[in-house]
């Protein structure tokens, strides 16, 4: 299949769309937009109201879509030259980061689906009560995705729609949340004016911006020492360099961190001392898992020629890359409090004395963690397609 276009002939406007409220945005575009020719690609048997609907195409699992073929897909309708406008609806499966991942130019690819189509946008689409349900109340709800499926969801998208009234004050509250999670988005309520900024033909989503934009990834790289406020929300990020007693961080972590709608980043563990601890929180689900290996455990060769500037950076003697840092946001958080309990989980100054060989023995109750094949590059690009599942039962809910 040919991936060309004929010369001076327009790329393919693409919107990826997610979310819980999703239907009910898809029914405001296809109300309110009358002259563009309007597209969908979607896994949902139902009709949409003024789009021209395909069905996404299924791997053999008969769930999870198969790249390549949607690819295809999207190139067909781009040469086909019938929609003027494609809307790609991600199933509850498939988060919007999924999709947007096409649109990253592949090294010899036979097709290149960025020589036809261009995206646009990334959209969230989600109820404000839904979203304080999932985050802040940490209520288990049928119909809703994982509370961390959301929050990374919200963290990548490039457009947030709040699909309720203005002036709520579950609105403020939830627009609050999202902008401190992404403060790169395009927070707005659903209205006759959001078609209007979804189908602008000359906006452009950014991937690589997305990766680097998270609210939690902003944080751990800032130089920045006090806590973030936006509304009742606070936002603040944790560093040291010292390595966490494995029990008491543990510890810790059961007891849960009050008014905290989300934790995301990198820890050290006394006994593990090669690789990076990766905790991912959100609402009433939480992981920690293995996120590659320090760079300090590797040898001189690989980190002379592969270690990234960013870590070099952050290299400090005698223990090279390896330290503590982890973004928190919550509500009408003590950050000094909870800045006192984490360092309550660092060795004291007897324990560090102990060396390595000593902190070996101390007692671990973190689940065994499985090595990966890469190696943490303080980027970890991984994160967004990996860390919503649940890995080597490091899966914790509480209720």
């Amino acid at each position: 299949m040919s991936s060309s276009r004929a010369v001076g002939s327009r790329l393919l406007s693409v919107s990826i769309v997610s979310g819980p409220s999703v239907s009910a945005l898809l029914q405001k575009v296809g109300a309110t937009e009358t002259k563009r020719r309007l597209g969908l690609l979607t896994s949902a048997k139902t009709e949409r109201n003024r789009f021209i609907v395909q069905q996404l195409s299924s791997s053999h699992e008969g769930h999870l879509p198969d790249p390549a073929q949607i690819v295809e897909q999207i190139i067909a309708i781009s040469n086909q030259g019938g929609v003027d406008h494609l809307f790609i609806e991600c199933d509850p499966e498939t988060p919007a980061f999924a999709f947007a991942s096409l649109f990253v130019p592949q090294e010899n690819a036979a097709i290149r689906l960025t020589d036809v189509a261009h995206l646009t946008s990334t959209v969230l689409a989600i109820e404000p009560a839904t979203l304080l349900e999932a985050l802040v109340q940490r209520r288990e709800v049928d119909s809703v995705d994982s509370p961390c499926l959301i929050a990374e969801q919200l963290e990548f998208v490039d457009n947030v729609v709040l699909d309720g009234r203005s002036d709520d004050p579950s609105f403020t509250l939830a627009r609050a949340i999202a902008l401190t999670l992404n403060p790169r988005a395009q927070v707005s309520q659903l209205s006759q004016e959001t078609p209007k900024k979804l189908l602008d033909a000359g906006a452009s989503f950014d991937f690589a911006a997305a990766l680097d934009g998270a609210g939690w990834r902003k944080l751990i790289d800032s130089e920045q020492a006090s806590p973030s406020r936006q509304d009742n929300v606070t936002a603040f990020a944790y560093r040291a360099r010292k390595p966490f007693h494995p029990e008491r961080f543990w510890n810790l972590l059961q007891g849960g961190f009050p008014g905290v709608f989300r934790v995301k980043g990198f820890f050290w563990l006394a006994t593990r001392m090669d690789l990076v601890g990766g905790l991912n929180l959100a609402g009433s689900e939480s992981h920690y898992a293995t996120a590659g290996e320090w760079w300090a455990a590797r040898d001189e060769h690989a980190r002379q020629s592969e270690m990234p500037q960013r870590t070099r950076k952050e290299w400090r003697e005698p223990f090279g890359d390896r330290r503590q840092a982890i973004a928190f946001m919550g509500i009408n958080l003590d950050a000094g409090k909870l800045t006192a309990e984490l360092d309550a989980c660092l060795l004291n100054d007897s324990e560090m004395t102990a060396g390595e060989h000593g902190w070996a023995e101390f007692p671990d109750p973190f689940p065994s963690w499985s090595t990966h094949h890469h190696h943490h590059d303080d980027h970890c690009e991984h994160d967004h397609e990996h860390e919503h599942e649940c890995e080597n039962g490091d899966c914790h809910h509480d209720h």
